[in-house]
């Protein structure tokens, strides 16, 4: 697939547009006496690495000097990435326990599942049992020579998957010795402890092969909510101008419990219902629970990655090749405890069966009984948080995480085919993957069991004694419950259940590739690439019984249906010289590729880019490509339907309703009134259904590059690039987000079948927002397009070597058609969104000082994240924009004895704090701002140290 030349890598990085901002002057030049590989994004062997696509590359030495051990952590600091919504280490706790601490990479923000990830050239399977989406956390960084990134033009190369573009990660091959490394990293706050280290040893194998293996461990600490100001106390910001914090703003589901006669509420203090002979009114300000305080800020993440690579000839011209990596991942997460509501749907047995109280329970006290009775109380409606000091424990999910890989196949040479052509290479390989998934969720409690422990009677057999009415239950040990009291070891150890799932994915693609010179013409040799392939993915996750049937507190949730796709791809690419060396024509050439896919299901489709360069003189060379992207739908967007809550904002609310008149209009025929306005609870734990869809089809989408790359000779060592990209892609596969389409309900009177209205305790009458249904489907399209900016200086001193880069992304289209035939949303100019619909920051932007003298290495980084509005509408509404934020480090190193680098750093310099955006508004449940583009960790400390043997 790849071929080796010796040439120039400071001519190679600037004439192919890779991003010389991470590509430091004086690594460049000690490039130059190495081989390097072809670019990212062909088959074609080419006599240098000149292509018409853009490409981003990320070298070793630019992560460490990030001080990060996780390409998809140093992605999120690069402007052609976004934060990974829902699948990060500090924004998946409230992501369900199947995405609880994944690290995915979100190219163009357009989503992990629509950035396809190679090892060198490769497929790798996906992080969990239902995605192709790969996990970064399996992946180990210390054997990585440099990874490209392409946007666009990908998926006739590759296959389907590649819509936002490829990331290439390609390992170092002629390693010879061996290397170890030790680093430790912290907070300045004292967590977010990191030791890491890797050991690579490398070498020949008999006279002409190659072997090398590394064995790496990192491990990222705890940052917990309760030591960041940014969530360290309950939050909300409903409206512009009332921003709360601390206790009024507390979940109004509280330890103490909250027990309903009629729409009041009473609780307990200490140990009595009473104050001055009157029930305790249920207040939030004094008996609610803060739950930020008890969820993790970054998940504790430990991570143990192998990788091996060998190559072997078998005769002249024949080599065989393998590849393993094996990746463990274990995440040990942490939230609140469950806010029980016996009047929510999904805290019913099943969905079905109110856990209530009946009045005939002896331990409800005296004066909450006699209320109750006067009230025509008969089942007692009741909250309570089942946290660490009540069901002894809160919330937390232990995922572990195994990914294993591997790659055979043989390679080779030849002059001709029967006299066609010439240089002629072939490949033959097989890629299989495998992914398990073992998880469980501690702290839940289980319905039935409550259930049965509050139909309590009085026990024959112990005078003054009680036991559960159920002679089936009390076999089984039932333990009678009392809320009203600190619950005993014996309740909690009765009521608290864990649940599991389980689950495991495979990968299969077998690749035969042949690729060479078929003719000469004037202007130089015709290259072409032609070859097949067959894959298959397969994967399901089968989550327990108390989960399916809704039998314990949480999300009801069913499987994910195991689902094997296969795809049978036949492809072909072509490079045709068209002028060489003319005037106004140094070079023009015309590159183009086809492939056709037939899948499971009878689904077929086709591929395609072409575009080419021309170079006019030399230094100066423009380039263009227009693609076709195809992405299927993977096994977790097929099937899987479970339960979610969280904030909706009711569009009927008194401080909404009049957003437009056709809203005030529909909300008053659904019957709400109009100075309606819910206590802050209500809009915190609005309930629905979310799933998968088995009739979906493919995505498509049409992408476009184009721009120069130049490099003037009258000022040596500078290269400026310019790209401009366009992607539309057409019947995505998402969610209309459930604020969306209660919005849309309101509105334009669509979707109204996902919008339920009902009763709620806190509120007299029949038309509170209970419940928003969301379901995957084919039904949204959306533009992007934008600029990507390159420019880098070096220079070489008596004093130094030096090098200077800039890079940035500036966009100016981001809309998103929920459903066709309605009006786009405009996303461009926004940092956060709902869930489902994040919006696009217009600039941002990385800038690299590099120094070296001698032994002595300095490097210094800037990242920039221009101003945005929170979320769409929300600058209308009378909130604020998000100021611009721009974050420095640093990071010095010293070479000893020519064999050992020690090396420290420091992150976020001067310590910079994250900003809260409205509730709902950060892009992912439970967060009030985005951890990806804004640090939360405050300033951190590096130190480590590297020798070679």
């Amino acid at each position: 697939m790849f071929a080796k030349r010796k040439i120039s890598a400071a001519v190679t990085l600037l004439m192919s547009g890779m991003v010389p901002a991470l590509v430091p002057a004086f690594a460049a030049e000690d490039a130059a006496k190495q081989e390097v590989v072809v670019v990212t994004g062909s088959r074609i062997v080419r006599a240098n690495l000149s292509g018409t696509t853009p490409v981003l590359t990320v070298t070793k030495e630019s992560l460490g000097n990030m001080g990060m051990e996780n390409f998809a952590d140093m992605a999120t600091q690069l402007p052609q990435f976004a934060p990974s919504f829902g699948s990060s280490r500090t924004q998946s706790t409230f992501s369900g326990v199947a995405s609880s601490g994944l690290n995915n990479a979100n190219l163009r923000n357009l989503g992990a599942q629509r950035t396809l990830v190679l090892i060198n050239g490769r497929r790798v399977p996906g992080g969990s049992s239902t995605s192709m989406s790969v996990d970064f956390n399996t992946i180990p960084t210390a054997n990585i020579e440099r990874i490209e990134v392409i946007t666009g033009g990908a998926s006739a190369i590759y296959g389907a998957d590649a819509v936002a573009g490829v990331i290439n990660i390609i390992t170092r091959k002629n390693f010879q010795g061996v290397e170890v490394n030790a680093s430790y990293g912290e907070a300045s706050e004292g967590d977010n402890k990191n030791p890491s280290g890797y050991i690579m040893m490398g070498g020949k194998l008999g006279d002409a092969g190659r072997g090398l293996l590394t064995l790496q461990f990192d491990k990222q600490g705890q940052v917990s909510c309760k030591d960041r100001y940014i969530c360290a106390e309950d939050f909300a910001w409903l409206s512009p101008a009332t921003q709360v914090r601390g206790p009024a703003a507390r979940s109004g589901v509280g330890e103490n419990g909250r027990f309903f006669v009629g729409t009041n509420s009473y609780t307990r203090r200490g140990n009595s219902f009473t104050e001055n002979g009157a029930l305790i009114p249920f207040d939030v300000s004094k008996d609610g629970y803060n739950r930020n305080a008890n969820r993790d800020l970054a998940i504790p993440t430990t991570r143990i990655m192998v990788a091996g690579d060998m190559e072997y000839p078998l005769s002249e011209k024949v080599k065989a090749f393998a590849e393993f990596n094996f990746g463990q991942t274990k995440v040990d997460s942490s939230f609140e405890g469950h806010p029980f509501q016996s009047s929510a749907a999904g805290d019913r047995i099943g969905g079905v069966t109110a856990v209530t109280i009946p009045i005939n329970n002896p331990f409800i006290p005296a004066e909450l009984r006699t209320a109750a009775v006067a009230g025509n109380v008969t089942e007692m409606t009741w909250w309570q948080r089942f946290s660490d000091q009540t069901a002894g424990g809160n919330r937390g999910a232990k995922n572990d995480r195994d990914t294993a890989r591997t790659v055979v196949g043989t390679k080779g040479e030849f002059d001709s085919i029967f006299g066609l052509g010439s240089d002629w290479r072939w490949e033959l390989s097989n890629v299989y993957g495998r992914t398990k998934v073992n998880l469980s969720t501690e702290g839940l409690v289980g319905k039935v069991q409550l259930y049965n422990g509050l139909r309590v009677e009085a026990d024959p057999a112990n005078p003054g004694s009680y036991r559960c009415v159920d002679a089936t239950a009390r076999a089984q040990g039932c333990v009678p419950i009392n809320p009203f009291a600190p619950y005993t070891a014996a309740m909690q150890n009765y009521i608290r259940m864990g649940s599991t799932a389980v689950g495991e994915s495979s990968l299969n693609s077998t690749n035969a590739s042949l690729t060479g010179a078929l003719v000469e013409l004037p202007a130089g040799a015709m290259r072409t690439a032609i070859g097949a392939e067959y894959r298959t993915f397969s994967g399901g996750l089968d989550y327990d019984a108390a989960i399916n049937q809704g039998l314990v507190t949480g999300n009801q949730i069913g499987d994910t249906d195991f689902v094997k796709i296969k795809t049978r791809e036949m492809f072909a690419e072509l490079l045709v010289p068209i002028l060489a060396d003319k005037p106004f024509a140094k070079s023009l050439n015309f590159e183009g590729a086809y492939r056709h896919s037939e899948a499971s299901g009878d689904t077929s489709y086709n591929t395609w880019k072409f575009g080419g360069d021309w170079e006019p003189v030399e230094g100066l060379r423009f380039r263009a490509m227009k693609a076709r992207a195809v992405r299927a739908p993977n096994p977790g967007e097929l099937s899987g339907v479970g339960t979610t809550a969280g904030v909706v904002n009711d569009p009927c609310t008194a401080s909404r309703r009049n957003a437009n008149p056709t809203r005030a209009a529909n909300c008053q025929a659904d019957g709400v009134p109009a100075d309606y306005a819910p206590p802050l609870v209500v809009e915190q734990s609005v309930t629905g259904l979310s799933g998968g869809n088995n009739a979906l089809k493919p995505e498509v989408a049409t992408t476009m590059t184009y721009g120069f790359v130049w490099q003037p000779k009258f000022v040596p060592n500078l290269a400026l690039t310019i790209d401009r990209f366009e992607i539309d892609i057409k019947d995505i596969i998402t969610t209309v987000s459930r604020q969306v389409a209660v919005n849309l309900c309101y509105d334009s009177r669509l979707l109204c079948s996902a919008v339920t209205r009902g009763t709620h305790p806190l509120v007299n009458g029949n038309y509170v927002l209970t419940a928003v249904n969301e379901q995957l489907q084919n039904v949204a399209s959306q533009e992007i397009a934008g600029v990507d900016l390159d420019v880098r200086y070096g220079m070489k001193n008596s004093w130094g070597d030096m090098d200077f880069s800039f890079i940035s992304t500036i966009y100016d289209e981001a809309t998103l058609q929920p459903l066709a035939g309605q009006k786009p949303v405009d996303l461009l100019g926004q940092a956060g969104g709902s869930t489902s619909d994040q919006g696009f920051i217009k600039f941002t932007a990385n800038a690299n000082v590099g120094y070296r003298k001698g032994p002595f290495k300095m490097n210094w980084n800037i990242r920039h994240i221009g101003g945005a509005d929170m979320a769409v509408g929300t600058t209308e509404a009378g909130y604020p924009r998000i100021p611009a934020h721009t974050y420095h480090n640093v990071r010095l190193g010293y070479v000893v004895a020519k064999s050992t680098e020690v090396y420290g750093g420091v992150t976020n310099l001067f310590n910079k704090k994250p900003p809260f955006f409205a509730s709902g508004t950060a892009g992912t449940q439970a967060l009030d701002t985005i951890p990806g583009y804004y640090d939360i960790f405050g300033r951190s400390y590096y130190v480590g140290a590297t020798h070679k043997f």
